[in-house]
C-alpha cells in the first residue's frame, strides 16, 4: 500500500509538473503582446487592407470604365444608324414629293394646253 501511494505521488507530480509546463506554455502564446506590437500588427494589416482595397478598386474602375466606353460607342453606332435612316427617309420624301410636284406641274400644263 505504501508502494502504490508512492507511485500515485509520483504520477501526480509528474502530472502536475506536465500540466504546469503546458499551461506556461499555452499562457505564452496565447499572452497579449505589448501595446507597441498590437501597434505595429494593426498598422501592417491595415497597410495590407489599404493596399488590397486600392488594387481591387482600380481593377474595378478599369472595368467600369471600359463597360461606359463600350456602351459609348455602341449608343453613338446606334445615333449614327439612326440618323443615317432619318435622313434617307427624308431624302426619299423630299424626292417622292418633288416628283409629285413635278407630276402635277405638268398635269396642270398639259390641262391647259387642252383647254
Amino acid at each position: 500500500m505504501a508502494e502504490q501511494r508512492g507511485e500515485f505521488r509520483g504520477e501526480f507530480v509528474i502530472g502536475m509538473l506536465v500540466g504546469a509546463l503546458l499551461g506556461m506554455g499555452l499562457g505564452m502564446l496565447l499572452a497579449p503582446s505589448s501595446g507597441q506590437e498590437i501597434r505595429e500588427r494593426l498598422r501592417r494589416r491595415a497597410d495590407e487592407v489599404t493596399d488590397r482595397l486600392r488594387g481591387e478598386a482600380s481593377e474595378v474602375s478599369g472595368r467600369i470604365r471600359e463597360t461606359v466606353r463600350e456602351r459609348a460607342d455602341d449608343l453613338a453606332r446606334r445615333g449614327r444608324s439612326l440618323f443615317e435612316e432619318g435622313s434617307r427617309r427624308l431624302r426619299d420624301a423630299y424626292e417622292r414629293g418633288r416628283e409629285r410636284v413635278a407630276g402635277e406641274a405638268s398635269g396642270d400644263a398639259e390641262q391647259a394646253g387642252q383647254a
